[in-house]
């Protein structure tokens, strides 16, 4: 009876829940694995503000450049093979950071690993449009980006107790582990991940497509980048997706520095509150996701922005850790909800055969602020010495995505 009702399962779901550690990996370890080692790292290598921040948009400017060769690629070709290599190729660079030895080195390697963390998550995300109709699409994605916070949280448990064990060399032996886990999933992947419900004489789960009033169709075709940008609401989306991308990675990258380094945290305890935002982030994203299903994508994703400007504000302006802990729930209520709306609206707006390469070309935007906001935080942080300001212009840009969520002019849904 037990085997009678696994076969009921549709295939679908083993998809999704491989492909919530494939983001874990891609991005929660791949990415935010730097913001839990990075104290110890720059103790370890003697790094300045200046110098994190660099390393920081060199790993974004990577996943910048790849995300829409990695789209492209995607839906020419597939996305089980593109996201097995870059997993792959993501868990090796991880493993490569911890021989680095200094600024030049870390940049370099840490730009190689947005590259594979761009494949993965790219190929992820568009996947989803494949194997779930319109009716489950931001369910799904929510899940998916759901494992953004399941490697952020696993982080926030790790790197302490290596660092524990290892002392000064800790942040090198927990790039080691990082990198094992991701090639392990790049194994999973390459197993079980398929590339459509036709592979398994299925249907989306949610049943066919359904179409979103007002939107043309692609018609199953391979579109260009010209043909995807003259879609209603795909150049709006761009912007938009800007806006959170400096304005999150600000908060993302910093968050745990600031703890440590202006409010007393230890290391224990501020991974604490990260493992807290992590675990939070995990079922928020699905909450938001199924949201944006009911209500459409945009008033949710206004909504989400509102709250992350609040979360970004709060430590800036207020003192107690009250504060900081509001921060921090506020944000993991919310953390990754806006990837995986987008994810979600990009299958709405051109259909699935081409939502990855449409997932591809709004990231670039989303990446471009990904570059701008380390380095502008690292800056406002030499000049200022604390990282308040720099989340004060984290939270105008979350308050500008929120607006521009909401403008009527060009948009859909």
């Amino acid at each position: 009876m037990g085997m009678s009702s696994f076969k009921k399962i549709h295939y679908g779901w083993v998809v999704l829940a491989v492909g919530v550690l494939v983001v874990a990996g891609a991005l929660g370890l791949g990415r935010f694995g730097y913001s839990m080692i990075l104290p110890s790292m720059q103790a370890g290598l003697g790094l300045n503000h200046d110098a994190t921040g660099i390393v920081a948009s060199a790993n974004m400017f990577g996943y910048v450049l790849a995300t829409l060769g990695a789209g492209v690629l995607a839906s020419r070709y597939g996305p089980r093979v593109v996201m097995t290599a870059a997993l792959f190729w993501t868990g090796l660079t991880m493993a490569a950071t911890a021989m680095a030895g200094g600024v030049a080195s870390l940049s370099l390697i840490r730009f190689l690993t947005g590259i594979g963390s761009a494949g993965g998550n790219i190929s992820m995300m568009g996947l989803a449009s494949s194997w779930f109709s319109t009716k489950r699409r931001g369910m799904a994605c929510g899940f998916l980006v759901g494992g953004s916070g399941l490697g952020l949280a696993a982080t926030g448990w790790i790197v302490p107790l290596i660092n524990r064990i290892y002392q000064d060399q800790g942040w090198r032996y927990s790039w080691l582990a990082l990198g094992l886990i991701i090639v392990c999933i790049g194994v999973l992947s390459a197993l079980l991940i398929r590339n459509h419900p036709r592979e398994k004489g299925l249907e989306p789960v949610g049943g066919q497509d359904t179409p979103v009033p007002g939107v043309k169709s692609s018609g199953g075709r391979t579109l260009s980048i010209r043909g995807i940008l003259s879609f209603r609401g795909v150049p709006l989306l761009c912007v938009i997706y800007f806006c959170f991308g400096f304005s999150y990675v600000i908060y993302a990258m910093f968050f745990v520095s600031f703890l440590i380094g202006e409010r007393g945290f230890s290391q224990a305890a501020a991974g604490g509150v990260w493992s807290l935002v992590g675990f939070l982030s995990i079922g928020s994203a699905v909450i938001w996701g199924t949201l944006s299903d009911i209500t459409g994508r945009r008033p949710a994703m206004a909504v989400v922005f509102t709250l992350q400007a609040i979360a970004y504000a709060l430590p800036a302006i207020a003192d107690g850790n009250a504060f900081i802990w509001a921060s921090a729930i506020t944000y993991g209520l919310t953390a990754w909800s806006i990837p995986g709306i987008v994810a979600s609206y990009c299958g709405d707006l051109v259909g699935s055969h081409n939502a990855p390469a449409t997932l591809g070309l709004v990231t670039i935007f989303f990446g471009v602020g990904q570059v701008l906001g380390p380095t502008c935080a690292g800056y406002i942080k030499e000049i200022s010495h604390s990282f308040g300001s720099a989340f004060l212009l984290a939270g105008v840009l979350a308050l500008a995505g929120a607006a521009l969520s909401m403008y009527k002019k060009g948009a859909v849904k």
